[in-house]
């Protein structure tokens, strides 16, 4: 049984390790989004598809 777990062992670091930066990435994610941060991090200005992220204000007086 000990050369099993020994054999697989790198398999488990290397997928938990995996695993973890996934993780990471869809929290960094989901912050951003919360924080009302474009997907791309290079802003609004000059995108085709701004209109789609952000929709258009309704402020009327």
């Amino acid at each position: 049984m000990p050369l099993t777990t020994a054999v697989n062992l790198p398999t488990i670091i290397i997928g938990a390790i995996v695993a973890a930066v996934f993780i990471v990435i869809i929290v960094r994610g989901i912050r951003r989004r919360k924080r009302g941060e474009s997907g791309c991090g290079c802003g609004c200005s000059g995108c085709p598809n701004s209109a789609l992220c952000h929709g258009k204000s309704t402020n009327q007086k």
